[in-house]
């Protein structure tokens, strides 16, 4: 089959949006799995755009990742997307729905300048992982984990050691551990997402950096706290907002570039 394709660019979180409707979820899983491996593609992740139905202006515009995770960039790059399908200017909020995670996102754009930041959702609960006698910081959101891991140097040993002492726990959607060098300021994002078995190294995570910024933001006074979060890819704009001692609300941002896509088929 031939896919028609948009490709976002959030930091080098290379995104495909898959427009040909693709409901079942083993053809979307195997759509997904030709498109990690399309030549020139580039892509880390995949998503599956599900316009508002005809005669129905009011519906959200939604996209559904490639294993039913939830993905911070996804949801800014498609918010960026919708607001130009809709023929929007200037600073805008455009309100979408992505898989795993119950409502809406808000995603605030200012569409000529290319820039987008979306509202994450906060932690549903917070953990420690035991690794080699260090507490690993873990945020559970819906659809995706996150462990912090500092100091670990970044590699797939690490990465599998991690993924088999989560996983004696719950059922995952996907599992994201973001190896944070403090001396470098450097946060190298890993991810796997179950339904398709894939770990990818990508060059930016939005929701691991959500968890990294409200983590860093732990000791900061009540306010906002604003993060600028290198990665291979580039840097993720955070903003974390406390009170209480709390995080009561954290946002990931920056620019988000479309990219012509080659031929691509599955």
């Amino acid at each position: 089959m031939v896919y028609e394709i948009v490709v976002a660019d959030p930091a080098k979180n290379i995104t495909a949006f898959v427009l040909n409707p693709v409901a079942d979820p083993a053809e979307r899983a195997a759509a997904a799995k030709a498109l990690l491996a399309f030549p020139g593609l580039g892509a880390e992740q995949v998503g599956f755009v599900i316009p508002p139905p005809p005669g129905e202006p009011g519906r959200r515009w939604r996209i559904e990742m490639m294993g039913g995770e939830f993905c911070g960039n996804a949801a800014r790059s498609f918010g960026l997307y919708v607001a130009r399908c809709q023929g929007l200017k200037g600073q805008v909020q455009v309100d979408i729905e992505i898989s795993g995670m119950k409502g809406s996102v808000p995603v605030r754009v200012d569409v000529e300048a290319g820039l987008a930041e979306a509202a994450m959702p906060l932690p549903i609960a917070r953990e420690i992982l035991p690794y080699k006698g260090v507490d690993l910081p873990v945020y559970v959101f819906e659809g995706i984990t996150q462990v912090i891991a500092p100091g670990i140097k970044p590699s797939e040993q690490a990465f599998y050691a991690i993924k088999a002492l989560m996983d004696a726990g719950r059922p995952l959607d996907a599992l994201g551990v973001m190896f944070w060098d403090s001396a470098a300021g450097i946060m190298t994002p890993a991810v796997y997402v179950y339904a398709t078995e894939s770990l990818v190294f990508e060059s930016s995570c939005g929701s691991g950096s959500a968890a990294l910024g409200i983590w860093a933001a732990r000791d900061m006074p009540d306010g906002e706290a604003r993060l600028a979060l290198n990665q291979p890819g580039g840097v993720i704009e955070v903003r974390v907002n406390k009170r209480g001692g709390e995080a009561s609300g954290v946002s990931i941002g920056g620019p988000v570039y479309f990219l012509d896509a080659p031929s691509s088929s599955g």
